[in-house]
């Protein structure tokens, strides 16, 4: 409620009294006490529906003001614990910020993975002081970042990001919220931010093709290639850690194994992308990676389907008119 201040106006207080030395009217200094206390009334009226607004939506306030002074949100609790996995090479921009993002969600440890630094990455990470670095002095990839800090790590759920993206931590929060609540591969939603079929990129379609193969059109082009990701403890159990170092035969692997996988929230990764001499042209040597490591998850699938007998010729006859369906529906 707000704080009363006495202001005298016309010789009359805020408060409907007679100010000392002057006359007035009774009547109507109580008249205009009944309406001040009708106001608060309503006022505090107003607070009470805007919390209970606040509360029938799963938001809390907490007493921390923001940089920008307004109250910040506290973000919710996860039952299980969580690790976080950034793999990094020379970020010494971005990962402080995203360090602060990441602390932001109250992880049981940060593992950060620097390989192939030559700037201040490793000092400036050093700056936080529940990350635990594992310093790799050539360049091995992100993938194989990632799965080597999976290998390390002792969380129930495991948080997948890279160095040069610095997300919110209301946005991480959706993923961590996803397995937290029993899903097993949380992926990020880009299909909003995608071109049509015809004019998507080449690894684009190599994603789009693997989860119609698989059965899932309904994960569109999401895949465990982009961040953020994350993975259950049991998710990471039963693939392995070894195979996250090719992304789509891990997502392959879980499909097929019959853990659940879904969509978790959507984050713009696309324009914060930082680009590089490898990422960058037609048949860039990123692409060429990707577009490999998809064809080793479509070799793992159909040996899959091999052993379960379903490349029947019939079975690969309809296979063609479902994909042929779907691809001219793009």
């Amino acid at each position: 409620m707000m704080e009363a201040r006495e202001v005298s106006v016309s010789g009359r207080s805020s408060a409907g009294r007679t100010a000392p030395g002057r006359s007035g009217s009774k009547g109507r200094a109580a008249g205009r006490g009944t309406a001040m206390r009708r106001g608060a009334a309503k006022q505090r009226s107003a607070k009470r529906r805007s919390k209970s607004a606040s509360a029938g939506l799963g938001l809390s306030r907490s007493k921390r003001k923001s940089a920008s002074g307004r109250p910040a949100l506290s973000l919710p609790a996860s039952q299980g614990s969580l690790s976080v996995i950034i793999s990094a090479r020379n970020e010494e921009r971005t990962l402080p910020k995203l360090l602060d993002q990441v602390e932001r969600l109250k992880p049981q440890e940060i593992i950060v993975v620097l390989n192939g630094c030559s700037d201040r990455s490793f000092q400036r990470t050093r700056l936080c002081a529940q990350a635990s670095i594992v310093y790799i002095p050539e360049s091995a990839g992100h993938d194989v970042g990632r799965s080597l800090g999976a290998k390390l790590s002792r969380g129930d759920i495991l948080l997948f990001l890279d160095g040069d993206m610095v997300i919110s931590a209301g946005q991480l929060s959706s993923f961590v919220a996803a397995v937290d609540r029993g899903v097993d591969v949380a992926l990020n939603d880009l299909d909003p931010l995608l071109p049509p079929f015809g004019l998507s990129d080449a690894v684009t379609r190599c994603k789009l093709y693997l989860n119609q193969v698989l059965g899932r059109p309904d994960l569109g082009a999401s895949s465990m290639t982009a961040v953020p990701h994350a993975l259950s403890r049991r998710a990471l159990e039963q693939i392995g850690y070894r195979e996250l170092m090719v992304p789509p035969r891990a997502l392959a692997l879980s499909i097929m194994g019959r853990l659940r996988v879904e969509k978790a929230g959507g984050v713009n990764v696309i324009k914060q992308n930082r680009l590089r001499q490898g990422n960058t042209g037609m048949g860039n040597a990123m692409e060429q990676l990707i577009a490999g490591d998809h064809a080793e998850a479509l070799v793992c699938v159909i040996a899959e389907q091999r052993s379960n007998g379903q490349l029947s010729a019939e079975n690969l006859l309809e296979h063609r008119r479902q994909i042929a369906a779907w691809r001219n529906a793009l």
